[in-house]
């Protein structure tokens, strides 16, 4: 059975990607766009640690003179144009973010990358912020520390892209929420994100595959939790456009070899082999049409093993499939 969230995930953006006027130059992006028609699956928070750092809009630049998480150890700092350091002040505006988006319950964030206080992977430093540093702004260090679900604006790049983090970014939630206390917990867990795993790095997800099969009988939860804990991190990593058509069609194929997929309503669709040339769009069709025959047929394809629909269309789903109690997840 494919697994569903029925709760809207609460998620937090950085403010000028959700149309906020709160750049430095008072500009702002409308990222969210991206969604969709499916905005409405989500509580937003957007959040600015400039402006709760107290700097205003407009405002002068800042820059980093190394990565945000050396500024928080305390060997970089933060400078404004004229060399002023206000180190203390992003790490004050990026601490009240957090604690704004721990009110909201939210644990997923959108981060505006190669910001000096937002970007999550290659933050730029130095005055003439050309050069691209291998680590984070400030609050999105702060943000990885929590070990949080984190995604770089460039998730909207295609519709295949934000396909990928957003199957993921579901595996991570129902993972991460999932009671985990015997050996049997855990090995069910895995089965349902197994094929994610492998898709996104085979020789890691083989690691923890064997890993799992050497646990002692009656493992103690530090070791469980541990390995799902490698899970988790596992499921940040994104996919590339090959091996998701590679994995779409080997569940596909799999899935009409066993018969699973005989008298379903396909609604027309077609799922072609990767050796057939199409654009991103029309693969994140494919992968979206499979995700409602699996919800609508409460049938698991391991692409996409876990996903997001209201309470009420679950309740429908259960009396269209003649079911006389919902089994629900959260």
């Amino acid at each position: 059975m494919v697994e569903v969230l029925t709760a809207k995930v609460s998620l937090g953006v950085s403010a000028c990607l959700a149309d906020c006027p709160v750049r430095y130059n008072g500009k702002r992006f409308d990222a969210l766009s991206g969604l969709g028609r499916e905005r409405g699956d989500f509580s937003i928070t957007p959040v600015c640690p400039e402006c709760m750092a107290g700097f205003g809009v407009p405002r002068e630049p800042i820059h980093l003179t190394g990565t945000g998480q050396e500024v928080l150890a305390g060997t970089a700092k933060v400078e404004n144009r004229f060399g002023r350091d206000v180190t203390a002040a992003v790490i004050a505006g990026s601490q009240a973010c957090v604690d704004a988006l721990e009110r909201a319950g939210a644990r997923v964030v959108i981060l505006k990358e190669k910001s000096p206080s937002c970007g999550l992977h290659a933050a730029k430093v130095g005055r003439s912020r050309r050069r691209e540093a291998l680590g984070s702004g400030v609050f999105g260090a702060m943000l990885a520390e929590k070990g949080w679900f984190l995604i770089p604006d460039t998730a909207f790049n295609s519709p295949l892209t934000w396909w990928d983090w957003r199957r993921r970014m579901h595996a991570w939630l129902w993972l991460s929420d999932r009671p985990i206390a015997t050996n049997g917990d855990l090995t069910s867990a895995w089965h349902v994100v197994k094929f994610v795993l492998q898709e996104t790095g085979r020789a890691t997800a083989d690691e923890v595959g064997r890993a799992l099969a050497a646990l002692p009988k009656h493992a103690p939860v530090e070791e469980l939790e541990a390995l799902r804990a490698r899970m988790l991190e596992l499921l940040k990593v994104p996919t590339t456009r090959q091996r998701a058509m590679s994995y779409l069609w080997k569940t596909y194929s799999h899935a009409s070899k066993k018969g699973t997929l005989e008298g379903i309503d396909m609604h027309e669709l077609t799922v072609r082999s990767p050796e057939v040339q199409r654009n991103v769009t029309t693969i994140a069709e494919e992968m979206i049409g499979l995700e409602r025959i699996s919800f609508e047929n409460d049938l698991l394809f391991g692409t996409s093993p876990v996903i997001y629909r209201e309470r009420r269309r679950v309740h429908m789903r259960d009396e269209a499939l003649g079911r006389t109690k919902t089994d629900e997840g959260d």
